[in-house]
C-alpha cells in the first residue's frame, strides 16, 4: 500500500507540473518601416542632367557628339591636310559639346553630308545635331545660331523638344559669354563674312 501511496503522490507531483504554463516570450518587435531611398544622380557632376532629353542621354552614354555638317560650304567648315576639321560650324559643334560636358577635342565626330543626305541624317538618327541644314521639314526642329546671307539653323529631331531647349539655352549662354562673337570673329570675318546670332 506504501508503494501504491507513493506512485499516486510521484504522479500527482508529475501531473501538477505538467499543468504549469511557463511565462511565454514576449514577442518581437515590429519590423522598422522602410525609408525610401533616392537613386544615385548618375550625372553628378556634369553640365547636362541625363534624363532631361532621350538625345542627350544617348550622347552621354556614347561620350560623342554625333554632328552633322554641310560638305558643299567650305566657308563655315574645312577638312586640314591631317583629316581635320576648322570653321566656324566646328566651332560651334566644339563649344556645344563642351557644354553638355564632352571634350570638345575628343568627343565630337564630324559628319560632312551631302545637300541630298541632310534631312535623312538627322531623321535616321546618324547624326544628333546638323548644322546648317534646312528649316522647312515638319520632322525636325530647325533652331536658328547665325544670321549671314542667310539664317543658319542648328537642325534636330522634332520629337526632342528637351533638347531643343537645352541647345537654345546653350547657344544663349555662347552669345552672352561672348564665345560666339569669339568664334565668329576668328572664322567669319577674316572671309570678310559677316554674321550675327
Amino acid at each position: 500500500m506504501r508503494i501504491r501511496l507513493l506512485a499516486v503522490a510521484a504522479l500527482a507531483v508529475v501531473l501538477t507540473g505538467c499543468g504549469q504554463v511557463e511565462p511565454a516570450a514576449p514577442p518581437p518587435p515590429p519590423p522598422a518601416p522602410e525609408v525610401p531611398v533616392a537613386p544615385p544622380n548618375s550625372s553628378a557632376g556634369s553640365d547636362v542632367e541625363l534624363g532631361s532629353s532621350p538625345t542627350l542621354t544617348a550622347i552621354k552614354q556614347r561620350k560623342r557628339l554625333l554632328v552633322g555638317v554641310r560638305a558643299d560650304q567650305p566657308k563655315f567648315i574645312t577638312r586640314d591636310p591631317a583629316g581635320g576639321y576648322r570653321g566656324f560650324d566646328v566651332d560651334v559643334a566644339r563649344d556645344i559639346a563642351r557644354r553638355i560636358g564632352l571634350d570638345p577635342s575628343t568627343q565630337v565626330q564630324f559628319r560632312r553630308l551631302p545637300p541630298t543626305l541632310l534631312r535623312d541624317a538627322v531623321g535616321a538618327g546618324n547624326v544628333d545635331v546638323l548644322l546648317g541644314g534646312p528649316s522647312d521639314v515638319p520632322q525636325l526642329t530647325a533652331i536658328p545660331y547665325a544670321v549671314t546671307d542667310t539664317e543658319r539653323n542648328l537642325v534636330i529631331k522634332a520629337d526632342d523638344p528637351e533638347l531643343a531647349e537645352e541647345l537654345r539655352g546653350m547657344l544663349q549662354e555662347a552669345v552672352a559669354d561672348g564665345t560666339w562673337q569669339r568664334i565668329a570673329d576668328q572664322n567669319l570675318t577674316p572671309q570678310g563674312i559677316s554674321a550675327h546670332p
